[in-house]
């Protein structure tokens, strides 16, 4: 869900916990009936406040984080939006994450929510969300990360999920969402990963070649 270096802020009484995770456990078991064929996991103890979609073997899972599923600034609109979101990247078509091509990139994950994922959730359970209510809470959880960020430069090759406030509009109009063939921002952390293990190669050479020395 890109919420690196927000912090948590978690319900703060007993009570109030107690009724988050009667939530969590509603949401849950209508995402599990929804969507059969993912696994979905609650990492309570986890400080967190982030979701993720990975594949653990053949199985593909969906975990949400206890500082996320917990986070005061969270609604059962926003819980939903971001396990949708989750799902997503295993069930969209179109852009791939560059470091797993098993799994759809941010915007093709966002775009799945809009075009199939909303639909489907309320199909199977009769579960809906407000995308506007969504909107709101998660901009609570970025606002503070996104003032002490710099923009990129954008263009049209550039993921608009990388940027909230575009993001922000075109999850209230998905008219306006542009088709971006392969992840940027996965493609960028892919590019970085590949550059450190050729630094960290060309060191464990160089040491080699001193030895022999």
């Amino acid at each position: 869900m890109l919420f690196a270096n927000t912090t948590g802020e978690p319900v703060s009484d007993a009570s109030a916990r107690a009724c988050r995770g009667e939530l969590l456990c509603a949401i849950l078991s209508d995402f599990r009936h929804a969507f059969p064929d993912l696994l979905f996991e609650l990492d309570e103890g986890s400080a967190t406040v982030n979701a993720q979609a990975f594949m653990r073997r053949s199985h593909r899972v969906v975990r949400i984080y206890g500082g996320l599923a917990y986070h005061a600034a969270m609604n059962a609109d926003g819980l939903v939006f971001a396990l949708l979101h989750e799902v997503g990247h295993h069930l969209s078509r179109g852009g791939r994450l560059a470091a797993n091509a098993e799994l759809g990139c941010e915007c093709a994950a966002d775009r799945w929510i809009l075009a199939k994922g909303a639909a489907r959730l309320r199909e199977q359970t009769g579960r809906t969300f407000s995308i506007a209510r969504a909107v709101s809470r998660i901009e609570q959880l970025t606002e503070p990360v996104a003032r002490g960020r710099t923009p990129r430069k954008r263009g049209s090759g550039v993921c608009w999920a990388d940027h909230w406030p575009t993001r922000k509009h075109i999850l209230v109009r998905p008219e306006a969402a542009p088709a971006i063939p392969r992840c940027y921002l996965s493609q960028l952390l892919r590019l970085n990963q590949i550059a450190q293990r050729e630094k960290t190669n060309g060191c464990a050479t160089s040491r080699r070649q001193r030895s022999r020395c």
